[in-house]
C-alpha cells in the first residue's frame, strides 16, 4: 500500500469560487487510487487544501501520475490554482492502515525532514512507544516518502478539539514517550500544520 499526499495551493481571493467545486474535484480526484480525505489548511499557508489518496501498489500509482501529465485540467480547478505538489509515501512498518471514519475534525499533519538513511534508525525509536502513544491519541499515519530528497517522514494526528490534541500532547511528554525517546538524532527539519476535514471528506 502507498499514499500519495497531494497539497493544491489556491490563487489569492479564489476561495469562494473553488468551494462549490471541491466536492467534484473530490470525487473524481484518482482514477486508479481510493480517495481517503481532504483536508483544509487552518493554521499555516492558508487556502491549500491536501489529498489524502491510498494505491495499492506502485504501478496504479504511476497510471494516476501519467494521466495527471496527459490531462490539461486534471483537478477541475485549474484556473484558480497557485501551486500544486505531490508526494508519495511508504507507512512505516508498525502503522496500521487508513480507515475512513469520523476522527476529527482537526488533523495535524506533522512533517519531519530526515537525514540520509536515518529513517529506520527512527521508526525503530517510534515502534517502542507508538502504541501507548496511540492510547492518548489516535495515530491515523506515520510513513515515509519513497520519492524525492531529501526523505520526509509524516505523521497524522485526527483530534476532536484542540483541547484533546494539548491534553494527549502534555500526557506523553509527562510520561516521557514523547518525542519518543532516540527518534530525534536524525531529524534535520520539523514542521506542524493544522487542517480541518472537508464535509465530503471520507475522513472527517
Amino acid at each position: 500500500m502507498l499514499y500519495d499526499l497531494t497539497t493544491l495551493s489556491l490563487l489569492p481571493n479564489t476561495l469562494g469560487a473553488v468551494l462549490p467545486l471541491l466536492p467534484q474535484t473530490y470525487k473524481s480526484f484518482s482514477s486508479t487510487g481510493t480517495p481517503l480525505g481532504c483536508f483544509a489548511c487552518e493554521f499555516g499557508v492558508l487556502n491549500r487544501f491536501n489529498f489524502l489518496t491510498a494505491y495499492e501498489s506502485a504501478e496504479a500509482l504511476a497510471e494516476e501520475r501519467a494521466r495527471l501529465m496527459k490531462t490539461e485540467n486534471p483537478y477541475g480547478i485549474g484556473a484558480y490554482l497557485g501551486g500544486v505538489s505531490s508526494t508519495a509515501f511508504e507507512p512505516l512498518p508498525f502503522a496500521r492502515p487508513i480507515e475512513p471514519g469520523e476522527f476529527g475534525p482537526f488533523y495535524e499533519f506533522r512533517t519531519y525532514t530526515i537525514a540520509p538513511g536515518g529513517l529506520p534508525e527512527t521508526a525503530e525509536a517510534w515502534s517502542k512507544i507508538v502504541d501507548r502513544r496511540n492510547e492518548m491519541s489516535k495515530l491515523l499515519m506515520v510513513m515515509g516518502s519513497v520519492e524525492g530528497r531529501p526523505q520526509k517522514m509524516v505523521h497524522i494526528w485526527p483530534y476532536k478539539t484542540i483541547e484533546d490534541r494539548m491534553r494527549a500532547r502534555a500526557q506523553a511528554s509527562k510520561e516521557g514517550i514523547w518525542p519518543p525517546p532516540g527518534g530525534s538524532g536524525k531529524l534535520t527539519g520539523l514542521q506542524s500544520e493544522l487542517f480541518v476535514a472537508t464535509a465530503f471528506s471520507d475522513l472527517r
